[in-house]
């Protein structure tokens, strides 16, 4: 890639912000920018990608799925949205990218987060140690597996390297079964 002087890129990277934050920019436009700085396309991409990066690192929620989000930002956005009217609250959403069931759902969340007393402990403890016997049958049954692949493979390795039934077997050479042409 060819370099570019600092002062230009940075002129070219304030028209991508530009086009970034307008909702009703055209498609294309990105083209018709390299064509009008005569930059190829395929340097503008680069730079907006990198301008994207950029604006994703400063608020990491504005573009990652909401369902990436992390507990910090999720509870963040529960706080400045409890006392939001609804004008806002949906505002708020969709510059976030956020459905206000998740909103809500994360809510809830947040209420039982210290509920330590609840069914919701109980249940955990149990389906914990449910999950425990599980780990423990599946662990025997493996070992058992683990013992029966270990013994088969030993049979076969002896089966291979035996010499076998030689209990049978005659040689030629000897006097007696030596064929009559050669007596």
């Amino acid at each position: 890639m060819k370099a570019y002087p600092k002062d230009q890129k940075e002129a070219v990277v304030k028209r991508l912000r530009e086009l970034l934050s307008d909702p009703n920019a055209p498609r294309g436009a990105i083209a018709d920018l390299a064509k009008q700085v005569q930059i190829p396309k395929t340097t503008i991409y680069i730079w907006n990608r990198e301008l994207k990066d950029q604006i994703d690192r400063q608020d990491p929620t504005k573009r990652t799925p909401a369902s990436l989000w992390s507990s910090e930002a999720k509870f963040q956005a529960v706080l400045a949205t409890a006392t939001m009217s609804e004008l806002q609250l949906g505002e708020y959403l969709r510059t976030k990218g956020i459905l206000k069931e998740e909103l809500n759902d994360w809510r809830i969340t947040c209420s039982k987060a210290n509920d330590k007393t609840g069914e919701a402990v109980s249940k955990y403890r149990s389906a914990l140690a449910s999950e425990k016997v599980r780990s423990k049958k599946f662990e025997s049954e493996l070992n058992r597996k683990e013992k029966a692949l270990a013994e088969t493979y030993t049979l076969l390795e002896l089966l291979r390297k035996s010499p076998g039934d030689l209990s049978g077997t005659k040689r030629s050479n000897d006097l007696p079964f030596r064929s009559p042409t050669c007596k």
